[in-house]
C-alpha cells in the first residue's frame, strides 16, 4: 500500500503542488461554475427591456448588432438609451434574387417573425417582398399620417387582406440620410410587423425615419 504523504510536514510550495495535482479538476470546475453564476447574475441585474426590436436583413453593416445608430431616435423621443435600449438583429444575409439556398437563416428568420415580439423589419430582395405578400406587415395607412405616406406614394408596397382589399404594408426607402450615415442601407424596404412588443414605439420610429 502506498504510504500517505504527511501533509503537515510539507512546505507551502509542496502543499500547493500536492493540492493542484490531486484536486485540479474540482478546483477548475468550481471556478468555472462561479464564473458562470456571476455572469448570469450580472446579466440579470444589468438587463434592460428593449423599447424597440429591430430586424435587418442584407444590411450593409452585416453582423453588427450595435444599436448606437438608434440613439438619435431614442433621445429625440424622450428615451434614455442606457435605460431603454434597442435590440438590433442585423446578422442575416440572403441572396437578393434567390434565397432558397439559405435554409438555416430562413428558418431562424421565420421563427423570429412567427414567434412575435419583433417590431420593425428592414430588408432588401425577394425575401422581404415575399413576407410583404404573405401579410406579415401592418397596414401603414392606419398607423401613419396620410400626408407622410403620400410623400412615399411611388415607393409603397401593397398586400391584400382577407377581404381582398389592398393596403400599403411597406415603404421603399432610398438615400435616407439616417440609413446611409449609420451604414445600414443605401436603399431598402421598411415595414412594421404584426405582433410586435412595442407598437407605439414602432410607429414613432417610422415617423422619425420617414421624416428624416
Amino acid at each position: 500500500m502506498e504510504k500517505k504523504p504527511d501533509f503537515k510536514a510539507m512546505s507551502t510550495k509542496t502543499k500547493v503542488g500536492y493540492i493542484w495535482d490531486y484536486y485540479r479538476w474540482p478546483i477548475l470546475l468550481t471556478i468555472i461554475g462561479v464564473g458562470v453564476l456571476i455572469s448570469i447574475i450580472y446579466n440579470r441585474i444589468t438587463y434592460r427591456e428593449p423599447v424597440l426590436n429591430v430586424l435587418m436583413i442584407n444590411c450593409n453593416n452585416l453582423f453588427s448588432n450595435d444599436d448606437s445608430g438608434f440613439h438619435e431616435f431614442l433621445t429625440g423621443y424622450g428615451y434614455d438609451p442606457e435605460e431603454s435600449p434597442v435590440s438590433l438583429n442585423a446578422s442575416m444575409y440572403f441572396p437578393e434574387d434567390d434565397y432558397s439556398q439559405s435554409v438555416n437563416e430562413l428558418q431562424v428568420l421565420s421563427t423570429l417573425i412567427a414567434a412575435g415580439g419583433q417590431d420593425i423589419f428592414f430588408g432588401r430582395g425577394a425575401i422581404f417582398l415575399n413576407y410583404a405578400e404573405q401579410g406579415a406587415f401592418q397596414d401603414l395607412s392606419t398607423l401613419l399620417p396620410a400626408d407622410l405616406l403620400a410623400r412615399y406614394e411611388d415607393g409603397l408596397l401593397y398586400a391584400v387582406d382577407e377581404d381582398g382589399t389592398s393596403y400599403p404594408c411597406a415603404v421603399t426607402i432610398t438615400d435616407n440620410e439616417w440609413l446611409t450615415k449609420n451604414n445600414y442601407y443605401d436603399s431598402c424596404y421598411f415595414g412594421i410587423l404584426y405582433r410586435g412588443s412595442n407598437p407605439e414605439t414602432a410607429v414613432q420610429f417610422a415617423e422619425f425615419l420617414l421624416n428624416y
